[in-house]
């Protein structure tokens, strides 16, 4: 029981593992769907923020959330 781990599925189809900071992009881009889109994990801020900033430039509702591994 003290196996702590964390399994992510990415576009790809492939499963990840992580115990480090990892974050997830976020968008809304159909106002008349209540379900928001998700991309990552991402390792790095920086590019998380990267995808963010491209839907907001958009027009797009978009934010990220970070998860501790």
């Amino acid at each position: 029981m003290g196996n702590k781990r964390k399994y992510y599925f990415t576009d790809g189809g492939t499963v990840k593992t992580s115990d480090d900071l990892s974050f997830l992009v976020y968008w809304c881009d159909d106002p008349k769907n209540k379900l928001s889109k998700s991309r990552g994990p991402y390792l790095n801020f920086k590019e998380a923020e990267k995808v963010m900033v491209e839907h907001l430039i958009s027009g797009v509702c978009s934010w990220i959330v970070s998860y501790n591994g």
